[in-house]
């Protein structure tokens, strides 16, 4: 009998093991995890005091063509990191960010990514000034744009960028841009080719209609 009393004990200890490291592991690990995405937002900080000359005034705006400088502060990280990643392999075609991201490493743009994306709830978001008639309208026209950027603007997944409260004229711009071929990703090139300009203004205004998460970064 005392061997099958010991091996119960024994089956009952390892259980009992597994338990502790269950509950203490994992701790452990988020602990880790949570110090390391600190670590990355103090220095994408640190990093990010060129981006607020454009990125850190409200509806600053670039001039030929005409668009709003686009809202940062409180969008998704991951989005944000293949931003900065396509403009430093020229998918994306701006100078000036193309120059900026390709001036950093890998690390930097993902600790910029962290940081801004840190800002979520910390800024005051503002809607921007739309167009209530195109709005309307471009609400009927985002049930394929909602598979991704959601109904209401907010991404369906972090690889998304969140659209709503972001300035018309940039998301025309963005569009505009897929559609010509200045940024290249295959599933926007294809959603925008055969948008006409008023779809594009009414689908802009509709996103920038609803209430969102993006703001400027906060002065320093």
């Amino acid at each position: 009998m005392k061997p099958k009393v010991w091996s119960g004990f024994g089956v009952l200890a390892q259980l009992g093991l597994l338990l502790v490291l269950a509950i203490v592991f994992p701790s452990r690990v988020h602990a880790a995890v949570s110090t390391r995405r600190l670590s990355e937002i103090a220095r994408g900080r640190m990093l990010t005091f060129t981006c607020i000359g454009c990125h850190g005034l409200r509806g600053i705006e670039v001039t030929y063509p005409f668009y709003n400088v686009p809202k940062v502060a409180g969008q998704n990280r991951l989005y944000l990191f293949n931003a900065l990643m396509d403009y430093r392999k020229n998918l994306r075609n701006f100078p000036t960010m193309r120059a900026q991201a390709q001036s950093m490493t890998v690390r930097d743009l993902r600790d910029i990514a962290a940081y801004f994306a840190s800002l979520r709830n910390q800024v005051h978001p503002r809607t921007p000034l739309f167009n209530r008639s195109e709005a309307k309208a471009g609400a009927k026209m985002i049930t394929t744009c909602a598979a991704c950027h959601g109904l209401h603007g907010i991404a369906v997944a972090p690889e998304f960028p969140d659209l709503a409260g972001q300035y018309p004229s940039y998301l025309v711009r963005a569009l505009k841009e897929y559609q010509t071929g200045l940024r290249k990703n295959a599933i926007m090139n294809s959603m925008a080719a055969n948008l006409t300009h008023r779809d594009m203004v009414d689908i802009a205004n509709y996103f920038a209609s609803q209430k969102g998460p993006l703001g400027q970064i906060p002065k320093r």
